[in-house]
């Protein structure tokens, strides 16, 4: 019988996926959009169900950018011989503009402020398996960035 406890390492792909750079919205970093919708929201928080699609808050493509994250949950799940059944949620709560820790990697290249993003699975027996990941960002700028040719249409 597979274990419960494999949602943690889910969490984790998730989470590192999630904040590379190859995780982009129209050309650009998902991370500095996300972080330029939650700022303008009046808070520096950012959640998505990755099940649903629906954001907080909301933003028009939320399910777009949920929809291969979910794909690669459930190919996860496959994988490791669990059920959808036994995932009550799946949620990326991002957390921009928070105290640097020991967590932030510094690099000489480093710009922006801090973030966390943090992926809670919640399965059928309300346990929660949650990964962070932290790193730095500045809120998307389209003057100063460079538009990545991996464009889709929305």
């Amino acid at each position: 019988m597979p274990s419960r406890k494999e949602l943690k390492g889910i969490s984790s792909g998730i989470a590192s996926s999630f904040i590379s750079r190859n995780n982009d919205v129209d050309g650009y970093w998902a991370m500095g959009i996300l972080y330029k919708i939650a700022f303008e929201s009046g808070d520096n928080k950012f959640t998505l169900n990755l099940i649903s699609g629906e954001s907080s808050p909301k933003f028009k493509y939320s399910k777009r950018i949920a929809n291969p994250y979910h794909e690669y949950l459930l190919n996860q799940l496959e994988k490791k011989g669990l059920e959808e059944y036994q995932i009550a949620a799946a949620i990326v709560e991002l957390d921009f503009n928070i105290s640097h820790t020991k967590k932030h990697k510094m690099f000489r290249w480093t710009w922006g402020d801090p973030f966390v993003c943090r992926v809670t699975i919640s399965d059928d027996l309300g346990k929660k398996h949650i990964y962070e990941e932290y790193g730095w960002c500045a809120q998307h700028n389209s003057h100063k960035e460079r538009r990545s040719t991996r464009r889709y249409v929305f």
